[in-house]
């Protein structure tokens, strides 16, 4: 199937369809848009009044994910009323999980949103190196991330396991994937389709 073909599928009933092919012995996550777009660990970037949340599956060492930051970018620019959840899903490795949990841990320092941009925008692919001197970029306290790491180790790996159980849930199976409020799709998106199911997400307030 086209990963294009899920686009402006409601969640609700692609979730229908999803749930029921997990095995049977498996626990179920919690599929509540609470869980998915308000889980309190998730780092978020919103103004003082949304009523559209955007989130987005992604791991830092994917191609396609780096084209769609700067699409999430101008669309957060030119509409403050969006909220982007980021749910960190490092599909692409070890060095993806190193820089996931190094982003979650920063949010604590009030840093999230400098570190995810440097890491996106890397120049490479990202290795512990690679993670570090992004760290540095963001002027993220280095010592601080790694106690924050330390302390809140089990709260962030039990976030990834859950965004983890959500995507193959949903049937994701792959980065990016976004949720626009009851909108789900698989794949990058270019700026006017991006801004086109914000729009009918907006038509729709009981499900921002």
């Amino acid at each position: 199937m086209n990963r294009r073909n899920l686009l402006c599928r409601s969640f609700l009933a692609l979730l229908a369809v999803a749930v029921p092919t997990m095995p049977a012995v498996a626990q179920q996550p919690d599929l509540s848009r609470k869980a998915v777009v308000d889980d309190p660990v998730a780092p978020k970037r919103a103004g003082l009044a949304y009523d559209v949340t955007v989130v987005e599956f992604f791991d830092y060492n994917c191609p396609y994910c780096r084209r769609m930051e700067p699409v999430l970018n101008a669309l957060v620019a030119a509409d403050p009323k969006v909220r982007i959840v980021y749910r960190d899903w490092p599909i692409f490795g070890p060095a993806s999980r190193e820089a996931a949990r190094a982003a979650v841990a920063s949010q604590w320092q009030g840093k999230h949103a400098a570190f995810h941009e440097t890491l996106l925008t890397s120049p490479a692919r990202l290795d512990s190196a690679g993670v570090k001197a992004a760290a540095a970029k963001a002027k993220v306290d280095w010592p601080r991330l790694q106690r924050d790491l330390k302390t809140r180790g089990a709260e962030i790996d039990a976030l990834l396991a859950r965004t983890n159980a959500i995507a193959r849930a949903i049937g994701f199976n792959g980065t990016p994937a976004l949720i626009v409020g009851s909108q789900v799709v698989a794949g990058a998106v270019d700026l006017p389709t991006l801004r086109r199911l914000v729009a009918t997400a907006r038509s729709k307030p009981q499900v921002h």
